[in-house]
């Protein structure tokens, strides 16, 4: 998942916000990223960085997550999962990456994507 904030923008967190509509098959948060990076690119750049490597996240049970790292400067924010959470009980044979926001904090205000 890529988000584009518009314009070069010094963070330090990213906030994921957990679907919580329907649960995981088995019970849980659906569909939340266990193994994922948080990667980010400056406007013009032409590759990526990685900012925070999250490995075995547990199971967030509905609240909100947040991952802190050193201050940055980038228009791009990438959400690249490698394992994700349970299935939706909808949908048990279907894994999606499945969340209900993101919020990515900054000095002057919190860009949102959802």
């Amino acid at each position: 998942m890529e988000i584009d904030l518009g314009t070069d923008t010094d963070l330090d967190a990213v906030r994921l916000f957990p679907r919580t509509d329907t649960p995981a098959s088995g019970g849980g948060t659906a569909g939340f990223p266990v193994d994922f990076t948080l990667q980010v690119r400056a406007d013009g750049a032409t590759s990526y960085s990685t900012v925070r490597t999250v490995t075995a996240q547990p199971d967030p049970d509905g609240r909100v997550q947040t991952y802190g790292f050193r201050t940055t400067t980038a228009r791009y924010l990438r959400l690249q999962a490698t394992k994700l959470g349970s299935p939706a009980s909808d949908e048990t044979t279907k894994y999606r990456l499945q969340l209900a926001e993101i919020t990515v904090p900054t000095a002057a205000t919190t860009v949102t994507s959802n």
